[in-house]
């Protein structure tokens, strides 16, 4: 059994009342479908409460613990038993049988895999799991082993234990002589091997129980592996390959390994592959794949183990015969081929590493050679408030101009580049560009959060990839399009899961388990939502981490990163990230998504921005603001600020840039503004669904869409309505104290035929989305590359929309009253109407804002002495004149009308800017 590497200290036997497992049959009742498990219950039982690896399907049965029932089936004797579908490569279950609503055993059952049985039996009042009807025989295995000391093992299961019949081996199959058992059969005390572990693992443990024997490979409490290895590791600053003349030296971090080869090829063709089922499915399958082997052009070379830092290591003195390496690593007795996760360039998909200095010929590497065009790197003093952020996609913008998706595309298209520089943005962030566990002959779209390697890029956006330097100098060129531009990018980053663990992942396959957090079960913690996370506080990925960032800064010129689910992070981990960066660019951007997409082990994760030592620190995105102003995202369908739903104290905070859920360190510039982005509806979307209050979020939006999108279309008054809804979002978010970021397409009404995720195919909402690009019309699409293709004729279609946009940037970016932070305030008028002071040491600008369905009345305005607003006891000084800044919509920029005396009504779903 594997999965015993990093488990807690915890015995699972004290924390329920029986574990189980094996490889011995058991009972194999040949009347029980494949795949299923019969439960038997003794007693009065007329369901049973279900949750873990069952079926999914099964699971859905449970939804509602008052009403929904997952009845037994049929009665044998004096059980009432059913036949229940597992989930693929189930590892727990847990049950609780009922009457009626009542749990009928007190507590929670779980029971744990693999098994020996198909059948298991319950009795009343109990936890208890038996094998036989006679509810006398109690399951008993061996689950896991632990290493938690140099000289104590600790077991989970429900096993006895005694020093004949426990057998403990290292790896060469000596037998470990004095060992001692504990007499309540948790631990096993033995001679320290704390010295010598990194020689002899690893060590096997075999137990003989009544049903057989269980053998477990014993694995290393991640305390351990920090204290033995990981605080000497993170020394090691020339991990992966490098280059010393004609020689070659090769560096991996595999301390749990009893054995690593460097596998070296002289042909792309030779590499190896994934086994044909796996191809032909067009994914990425496993590093234990015999396949990967490929056609080496040596036989494999032994590498040689450090036994202080656990680093393999091995020069080549010749390597110019060969182009491509990979590693041969044994773990818990199994064998990878892994593609080196500290490489920078690799074979397509990742099945190689290349062997190749990136930088050689170039002035990319070092910190001298860096570009940020945001500040002319560091010679200009900028604050994250004077960044305007641009959200993108590879494939959506290049499929705009014809393109197949490719970075190149974008690198040469001269329309792309203006679009950008006519909107004014000063930053690109790019939807995740590093590679996904996805191969490039899958045409099928992708939003990317399903990373494989984190060090090279995606090659489904290069253009006849041969190999890595392809993938290389591609991404720099489009990078280098940007620049030139005088356009910063930004770069979407997801460190906190990968696609799949075990050999599924390359940095499992490398160090088991090290690099994500393991709950006490022995299972992988999943606040990703994605089935793991991974363990940032760990010290060898922290580095990772941060190498790996110096990598995309350094060696391609990325200005900033926004981290995905960045509440998975410890704060004081981003703090670092964010100091370290800030010493190769002050300019750096750093800030991410303040929350977690599921429960997850961090402790005290980055859910809120963070000052640095030095610099500004880290920023979050403010979802408490976007929620105002447009209605949040969960808990169904919400309506806010612009759909008539006011929310005045939040609309104050967020216009203010004051102290907020996610922003408590006093710099406005901290807290990202925004109201869409590539997650959720666009803001148009949303907007076109208000019209029917059936909405419920319910699943059921999609296939409302069409005939929504069609009424909107064909009423000249809904449409204005939503116009100035979108207009009147943008003025809250480029006019607020803080740094505001807008979704690619957001400045001209972009639709996403109502699907939220439009994250690749997929049934969602009622609709199956396919993955044709057929180019559908806007109300009847099922295609989602046409779901998610800019339009960019809608820029035309509605260019007052654009312009607003446009010109609401230019004004911000003329003046330091939108950007100096907390000096400013802002008072409500009436419910939904804001006046909002926006001012600077040289500038001061007046904003009022009207979010209702009613034009709001200014009497008695002066240009000279107090602008009264009819309001008892309220006034506001302008000083010696008032000026009234318009937008122009027919070319985007804005206008100060410096004689109006007077301005008599603020518009409704509108807003008026006053210059002081």
């Amino acid at each position: 059994m594997k999965k015993n590497v990093l488990k807690t200290l915890l015995t699972l036997i004290a924390v329920f009342s029986v574990i189980f497992v094996g490889c011995a049959t058991g009972n194999n009742d040949e009347s029980i479908p494949e795949g299923y498990i019969r439960i038997n219950y003794q007693g009065d039982a007329d369901n049973i409460w279900i949750w873990g690896d069952f079926d999914s399907a099964e699971v859905a049965k449970c939804g509602n613990w008052d009403t929904d029932k997952l009845p037994f089936e049929s009665k044998n004797g004096n059980f009432v038993y059913v036949d229940l579908k597992l989930a693929s490569n189930p590892k727990v279950l847990g049950m609780i049988p009922r009457k009626g609503t009542s749990n009928l055993a007190g507590s929670d059952i779980m029971f744990y895999f693999p098994m020996r049985y198909k059948e298991i039996y319950l009795k009343p009042g109990s936890t208890a799991v038996y094998v036989d009807s006679n509810l006398t025989k109690l399951a008993e295995g061996l689950l896991s082993a632990n290493f938690t000391s140099g000289t104590e093992i600790t077991i989970n299961g429900s096993v006895k234990l005694s020093n004949e019949t426990v057998t403990l081996k290292d790896k060469d199959g000596n037998i470990v002589s004095n060992i001692d058992c504990s007499t309540d059969n948790t631990t096993i005390t033995l001679d320290d091997v704390a010295a010598t572990y990194a020689q002899k693992c690893p060590y096997t443990l075999s137990v003989e129980t009544s049903f057989g024997t269980d053998t477990v490979t014993v694995g290393l409490d991640s305390n351990l592996l920090e204290n033995w290895f990981a605080e000497k590791a993170k020394e090691v600053n020339d991990l992966g390959v490098t280059f010393n003349g004609a020689s070659a030296t090769f560096k991996v971090w595999a301390p749990l390994a009893s054995d690593v080869k460097l596998l070296v090829y002289d042909d792309v063709e030779k590499v190896g592959s994934f086994k044909p089922a796996t191809v032909a499915a067009k994914s990425s399958g496993s590093t234990d794949e015999v396949e990967l082997y490929g056609e080496p052009s040596i036989d494999p070379i032994a590498m040689t183990i450090d036994p202080v830092t656990g680093v393999w290591s091995y020069e080549l003195l010749n390597y110019s015969a060969y182009k491509y390496y990979k590693y041969q690593i044994v773990n818990n007795g199994t064998t990878y081929y892994v593609c080196d996760i500290y490489a920078k360039a690799a074979s397509p998909d990742s099945i190689a590493a290349q062997l190749v200095d990136i930088n050689a010929g170039t002035t990319y590497g070092t910190k001298e050679n860096y570009v940020n065009p945001f500040g002319n790197s560091g010679e200009t003093q900028k604050s994250y408030a004077d960044a305007v952020i641009y959200e993108m996609h590879i494939r959506d913008w290049a499929k705009a101009f014809n393109g197949e998706g490719k970075f190149i595309e974008l690198a040469e298209s001269e329309k792309f580049i203006a679009h950008l520089k006519e909107m004014g943005i000063t930053h690109v962030q790019v939807v995740l560009m590093f590679d996904y566990a996805q191969v490039n002959s899958d045409e099928n779209y992708n939003w990317g959060y399903n990373p494989y390697h984190y060090n090279v890029p995606e090659g489904r956006y290069v253009k006849d990839m041969k190999d890595g330097m392809d993938a290389v100098n591609q991404l720099r060129q489009f990078i280098k399009a940007l620049h030139d531009a005088g356009i910063a990018i930004n770069m979407d980053v997801v460190y906190n899961h990968t696609n799949e663990t075990q050999g599924g992942s390359l940095y499992d396959s490398t160090v088991p388990y090290y690099y994500y957090r393991i709950k006490a079960d022995g299972t992988y913690s999943n606040g990703s939502g994605c089935g793991n996370e991974t363990a940032s506080n760990h010290k060898m990925f922290k580095k990772y981490m941060i190498e790996s960032l110096k990598h995309w800064m350094l060696d391609y010129h990325i200005n900033g990163f926004r981290f995905d689910l960045m509440g998975v992070h410890e704060a004081d981990t981003m703090k670092e990230i964010y100091e370290e960066l800030y010493k190769i660019d002050n300019k750096v951007m750093v800030y991410g998504e303040p929350w977690t997409c599921g429960t997850s082990a961090v402790q005290n994760g980055a859910k809120q921005a963070g000052s640095g030592t030095t610099g500004l620190g880290y920023g979050a995105f403010d979802d408490d603001f976007r929620n105002a102003i447009k209605g949040g995202e969960f808990g169904g369908f919400q309506k806010g600020h612009v759909q008539g739903i006011y929310n005045d104290k939040a609309i104050i905070t967020g216009l203010t840039g004051a102290e907020c859920t996610r922003n408590k360190t006093g710099n406005s510039a901290l807290s990202i503004h925004y109201v869409e982005c590539h997650d959720n509806y666009t803001l148009f979307d949303k907007l076109v669904y208000q019209f029917d209050s059936t909405i419920k979020g319910d699943g059921d939006w999609a296939p409302k869409f069409a005939s929504l999108y069609k009424s909107v279309m064909d009423d000249d008054e809904k449409l204005s309505l939503v116009k100035k809804q979108n207009k009147l979002a943008a003025a809250y978010i480029f006019l607020s104290q803080g740094t505001p970021f807008i979704n690619g397409g957001q400045e001209f009404m972009r639709t996403k035929k109502g699907d939220p995720d439009s994250y690749a195919p997929d049934t969602k909402g009622g609709i199956k989305w396919t993955s044709r690009y057929n180019g559908g019309t806007y109300v009847d699409a099922t295609d989602i590359d046409d779901v998610n293709t800019i339009d960019l004729s809608f820029k035309t279609k509605y260019a007052d929309v654009y312009n607003t946009y446009k010109g609401l940037i230019a004004l911000r970016k003329s003046s330091t009253a939108f950007t100096a932070g907390t000096s400013s305030t802002a008072k409500t008028l009436s419910k939904g109407v804001t006046l909002y002071n926006a001012k600077s040491d040289s500038e001061e600008y007046e904003v009022i804002f009207n979010a209702t369905d009613k034009d709001y009345i200014i009497t008695d305005v002066s240009v000279e002495g107090n602008l009264g607003l009819g309001i008892k006891d309220y006034e506001v000084s302008f000083g010696r004149k008032g000026k009234l800044v318009t937008i122009k919509e027919n070319d985007g920029t804005f206008k100060i009308e410096d004689d109006v005396s007077t301005v008599p009504k603020v518009p409704a779903k509108s807003f008026v800017i006053l210059k002081k």
